[in-house]
């Protein structure tokens, strides 16, 4: 049982690796296969790079069933060198529809173009490796464009896609844009010759700013997470891709620069060959003077935009075209020893003059104003000197007064402390003074007792001594009493 489930599993791979589900393809219906889908592939990296104007219909359908369960390819692109439309019997070279003479030629007819769409939209719903999708000269617009879209949402590993020259219009860029903008490792959106305007670019210009604003929050959160922000794994489009679009013109470019004026994260532009003049390079000069992210403005092919104008464009984005114009090497080839020739350098020469005149005109008014800024900082910094000694001044006094504060709190206290001994001095001053009273009081009460007591011994005589004696004779012993009696004798 294991060797048989083994060998299963091993078909069933097989049957989602497009290259062995191709060959498999080709050998049960007996058809030579196309050497330009049998290469060597590269180690891990599966790839399907075509051009398929000459297919016919079987190698088309042997294409789309082994595109239908693949999940092995990294790198699928379909081109077309031509341009096709799509008419009632299918798809057909634009050329051929054109006037009533010529014979229509079907290239795919409409159940296999719609069995293609159909099977390129399961296969970017499916496959969870591929990075690159190109369809190049298939005419998408409409349902077909829609059906692809489905595709598109369910799909988290895309990174490149490719839809040059496949005419969706203003209203399928917006319909690809509306789900363009939740892709998050979407970076490449190539969209050449396919038909825009105005209107497309203000669909790609909503784009740009949803994403600029999810970037925003993300770095946010970021910073409060970790502290660090690393922009370049902010995901979102850094290249964008819409020459050969002459419906865009300047009204169209300025959309997009409007919306990159503070963007930070788009790096490269092409919009060569859309139809742009000098009013539409100076919105982009407006927007390089704000954006210092653009790595790359491409707008060859627009024959309406003067040279200074380009020439400005170009120092705006760091590129060195001093040495072009220096190099003797290719002096004589750019301009031949004629009066023409000559007179060609020497307007060249003079318009390079004046840029750098411009140049420097511009550095030194921006010298100025630092100059200015530095005598504006001084007098700031006197200012804030002056004010700083103030200060310090005021807080030498407050330090002064408060030690003239504890001080006198320090005296306040001591005095306090010996307040109460001095009253308990003279409280006991008046308490030995009223017991030496009592005492005398008490010495005179027995001086007058002894008196009295002597003149009563004196009247009475015997019978005194007797009551003494008696009197003794209760409290004591008889000694006592003798001695009692003798001290009273020896008195009298």
């Amino acid at each position: 049982m294991k060797p048989s489930s083994r060998s299963e599993r091993r078909n069933r791979q097989r049957n989602k690796n497009f290259h062995h589900r191709y060959l498999a393809l080709c050998r049960s219906k007996n058809f030579q296969p196309l050497p330009e889908i049998v290469k060597p592939k590269q180690k891990d990296h599966v790839f399907v790079d075509v051009y398929g104007d000459r297919f016919k219909a079987y190698d088309w359908q042997l294409i789309v069933d082994a595109l239908r369960e693949d999940n092995s390819i990294n790198h699928l692109a379909l081109r077309l060198r031509k341009t096709y439309t799509e008419g009632t019997d299918g798809i057909s070279p634009a050329s051929a529809t054109e006037g009533y003479g010529t014979e229509k030629t079907v290239f795919l007819d409409k159940r296999l173009f719609k069995q293609l769409v159909d099977t390129l939209a399961i296969f970017l719903r499916t496959n969870k490796v591929v990075k690159y999708f190109a369809m190049e000269g298939f005419p998408l617009a409409g349902v077909r464009l829609c059906t692809l879209i489905t595709g598109l949402v369910d799909n988290t590993s895309l990174t490149e896609l490719n839809l040059a020259r496949c005419s969706i219009g203003d209203e399928g860029c917006k319909a690809l844009c509306t789900e363009v903008k939740f892709f998050p490792n979407l970076l490449v959106l190539n969209l050449t010759a396919c038909q825009l305007t105005v209107k497309g670019c203000q669909a790609i210009a909503e784009v740009i700013k949803f994403q600029k604003m999810q970037r925003y929050a993300t770095s946010w959160e970021q910073s409060l997470r970790y502290g660090d922000i690393k922009e370049d794994k902010l995901m979102g489009l850094r290249y964008l891709y819409l020459s050969h679009n002459p419906g865009i013109g300047d009204f169209g470019l300025l959309e997009l620069t409007d919306v990159l004026k503070d963007d930070a994260w788009i790096r490269q532009i092409h919009v060569c060959n859309c139809g742009l003049t000098d009013t539409g390079a100076q919105f982009l000069i407006e927007c390089l003077n704000m954006n210092a992210a653009i790595e790359k403005f491409d707008i060859r092919d627009n024959n309406k935009i003067s040279n200074e104008a380009c020439h400005e464009i170009l120092i705006k984005l760091g590129v060195k075209v001093e040495d072009d114009g220096s190099d003797s090497g290719s002096t004589p080839k750019k301009y031949p020893k004629t009066m023409t020739g000559l007179r060609e350098r020497c307007e060249y020469l003079e318009m390079q003059l004046n840029t750098e005149r411009n140049r420097r005109n511009q550095l030194e008014s921006k010298l100025e104003e630092q100059h200015l800024q530095l005598g504006d900082y001084a007098v700031q910094m006197k200012e804030l000197q002056f004010e700083m000694n103030a200060l310090i001044k005021s807080r030498n006094d407050v330090l002064e007064m408060l030690k003239k504060v504890e001080t006198k709190s320090t005296k306040a206290k001591k005095g306090a402390s010996y307040t109460p001994l001095r009253k308990s001095q003279s409280d006991a001053f008046a308490v030995v003074g009223q017991s030496a009273c009592e005492s005398v009081m008490a010495n005179a009460s027995k001086s007058e007792i002894v008196i009295n007591v002597e003149k009563e011994q004196h009247q009475a005589n015997v019978s005194s001594t007797s009551r003494i004696i008696e009197r003794s004779m209760g409290d004591g012993g008889g000694d006592g009493v003798e001695k009692d009696a003798e001290r009273l004798s020896e008195k009298f």
